[in-house]
């Protein structure tokens, strides 16, 4: 006979709050009653459901993941295998996982989440500049915690991988690679990590006393199809040009395609670094050069954050920034 906690908290008169709590060895059951519930449990074999425990707890064990919206979400490798470490760290916790749509830019329908969705926190990604959803989750005192440096309240909870620094690791090798004429295409300037990367291929131009030219960087979207529209802007300046720096390697397939289909050679007439360091990166043709990201280190990380906020435990740090790392393949030629 299979039963549920209902049935043992009828059998034994208590509540189910009471038996969930007997299970897990509470102090605060007299220990009559936490006998009474246990000679119950092993009669039936009963194994505790994980998610009728937390709802019995007035909890739901359920943290809620905002992805980018369509066209990038999961179909964007780089948040699949953030997606994967928030899995992994919250099965091993007894939480679960919902991602619910949220469109782009549309505020109402993020705030909508808490209003239709019970859950116990919330992991954010790709914070904007000013982002609003701070402001709404600290009024309406959600647990949530950022992939990525929001630069606002320095009380925030966040993972990241240093943006500025990573970018201007890629622009730094390709200067030392001879490289003097660099485009970028960056990602949405409103993002932080777009601003950001941007930040870096800046800094690597003014300490290598280099001239900016404003034409030779383009704005997109972080997509292939966004980069591989940008990348036509470029085309007809490649031979002024050496090197473009991607700030995503999603974008950098883009490129390569509209490179490509212009006939032009990658390294051979044209350097191409990126950012995220995706394992598509290894397989394509050239293999990718460009910047570790660790998808899957912080969303294990995100999800250790956000529980021990839920379950008031103490925080040794709230902000985990992870080091890029420089993962050098075939397509930057080197001219000196």
């Amino acid at each position: 006979m299979e039963i549920k906690m209902s049935d043992i908290a009828e059998m034994a008169g208590v509540s189910k709050s009471t038996v969930s709590r007997a299970l897990k060895n509470d102090c605060r059951v007299k220990e009559e009653t936490k006998n009474n519930i246990l000679k119950i449990a092993r009669k039936y074999n009963y194994q505790p459901n994980k998610v009728a425990q937390a709802l019995a707890e007035k909890n739901t064990k359920i943290i809620a993941v905002i992805l980018p919206s369509a066209p990038r979400s999961v179909s964007d490798p780089f948040f699949l295998e953030f997606l994967h470490g928030v899995n992994n760290a919250a099965y091993q916790q007894g939480y679960s996982l919902t991602i619910p749509p949220v469109e782009k830019e549309n505020f109402a329908s993020f705030k909508e989440i808490n209003q239709k969705i019970n859950f116990d926190g919330v992991i954010l990604t790709e914070p904007q500049l000013n982002d609003p959803r701070i402001k709404y989750l600290q009024e309406n005192k959600i647990p949530f915690v950022f992939n990525g440096n929001p630069m606002a309240d320095r009380d925030i909870s966040w993972v990241d991988t240093d943006n500025q620094l990573g970018a201007y690791q890629a622009v730094d090798y390709l200067i030392k690679k001879g490289h003097k004429k660099i485009a970028t295409i960056t990602g949405p300037l409103n993002l932080v990590a777009g601003k950001y990367r941007l930040e870096g291929y800046l800094q690597a131009l003014k300490e290598n006393n280099l001239q900016l030219n404003e034409d030779w960087i383009i704005e997109s979207d972080f997509t292939e199809k966004g980069a591989h529209l940008a990348a036509k802007n470029l085309i007809k300046d490649y031979n002024e040009i050496s090197a473009v720096f991607a700030a995503n390697d999603l974008m950098a397939l883009g490129i390569i395609k509209s490179l490509k289909d212009a006939g032009i050679r990658i390294p051979e007439d044209l350097s191409l670094i990126a950012f995220d360091s995706i394992k598509m990166g290894e397989y394509i043709e050239p293999p990718l050069t460009t910047i570790k990201n660790t998808g899957l280190e912080k969303g294990e990380k995100a999800v250790e954050l956000l529980i021990k906020i839920i379950e008031n435990q103490d925080l040794a740090g709230k902000h985990i920034l992870y080091p890029p790392e420089l993962v050098v393949r075939d397509s930057v030629q080197d001219i000196n």
